[in-house]
């Protein structure tokens, strides 16, 4: 303790001349206090992870995932209002007696009909190229023994999908050809930095409306797998369909207030836990946090829960980080003790014999 008396003695020599005998009594509550093991400095959470949401490195995802030749997705394609489809029959017996193809072009009406030699008008719009050709199929059986038919979708008119959200440019975009969701991200210019985790789509069907929830990142993190087929995919990058409302809804936020470097809200772009959330913050301010009664304030539906926060038993790996959530509220109080100390030591002109975390 001799350095801590010497400190002591400069510092009331220096009051006493300033004629602020207060202090005094203040030093000598901060040297005798069982509290000063407060003022040792602690193992702190590590201050990694991105600075903001990585709203950039998704949208270059993005546009490197999306698809400039969807050959492989037409037989999961929908066929709608004003599509050219070119329907050939194989096995059709010719004038001579052999057997010729016959290939017929049409365009669907706008009610999705249209007129076929023997068959008369169907209505086919929402069948896909393989499902058409079974219904063809089924129907010629009458008139034509085993009958082959063959159906190629040759100009896309009818797909209408509406982006709303947090998109680089919302609205709705007509599509010519089969498109995923990547590829109508990627043409609408990705998503804005306010973006949450999700896109919502919302559809139409004959069964009724349907809505699906997938999540941004795993949607960005499945780009290798480019088969539609391959187990999950078809989940996360699935095929779009005319009429498909896409909205991707804004991040909710957090809050961090306290002995932080850069109080006040941070947006949820991303999945951030307790001590992540901190380092977004700029860091614990060492000089004034109490680290034993930091405090997650977490709103559930009919009161606010209190979650007591030990940093270093997170870091020690034995009470988890846990992930933030919308509106939570993480406090860090200020030390009354930490206060007074650096209050005392400023007036006395000693430096502080603490850092800071997260910079200058």
């Amino acid at each position: 303790m001799p350095t801590v008396r010497l400190l002591a003695r400069v510092a009331i020599f220096k009051l006493t001349r300033n004629g602020l005998a207060f202090w005094l009594s203040t030093l000598a509550i901060l040297l005798g206090s069982s509290c000063m093991t407060d003022l040792q400095k602690p193992a702190m959470p590590p201050t990694g992870g991105p600075t903001s949401p990585p709203t950039a490195e998704i949208n270059r995802m993005l546009a490197a995932g999306a698809s400039n030749d969807n050959v492989s997705l037409l037989e999961d394609y929908h066929i709608g209002p004003e599509d050219t489809v070119g329907i050939t029959i194989f096995n059709l017996t010719g004038v001579d007696g052999g057997v010729t193809p016959r290939d017929i072009t049409l365009r669907l009406s706008q009610q999705g009909m249209i007129k076929l030699p023997l068959l008369g008008e169907l209505k086919i719009a929402g069948l896909t190229p393989s499902g058409l050709e079974d219904l063809l199929r089924q129907r010629y059986e009458k008139y034509i023994y085993n009958p082959e038919v063959s159906v190629q979708v040759r100009e896309f008119r009818s797909q209408r999908v509406y982006l709303l959200g947090s998109v680089s440019r919302a609205g709705a975009i007509d599509l010519t050809g089969p498109k995923t969701l990547i590829d109508v991200l990627a043409m609408v210019g990705g998503v804005t930095p306010t973006a949450g985790n999700q896109v919502h789509i919302y559809r139409q069907t004959p069964e009724g409306r349907k809505s699906y929830v997938i999540d941004l990142h795993a949607l960005a993190s499945s780009l290798g797998l480019i088969n539609p087929k391959t187990a999950g995919v078809e989940v996360l990058n699935m095929l779009v369909q005319s009429g498909d409302i896409i909205n991707v809804p804004e991040a909710g936020s957090f809050w961090v207030d306290g002995a932080v470097r850069r109080a006040g809200s941070i947006p949820l772009g991303r999945r951030y836990t307790i001590t992540q959330a901190i380092a977004q913050a700029g860091g614990l301010d060492i000089d004034l946090a109490d680290f034993g009664g930091i405090t997650l304030y977490r709103r559930s539906e009919n009161d606010v829960q209190e979650i007591p926060i030990d940093l270093n038993a997170i870091r020690a790996g034995k009470e988890p980080d846990i992930a933030m959530q919308p509106d939570d509220f993480l406090f860090v109080p200020i030390s009354g003790l930490k206060w007074a100390w650096n209050f005392f030591i400023r007036q006395v002109g000693l430096p502080s014999p603490y850092g800071r975390i997260g910079g200058s």
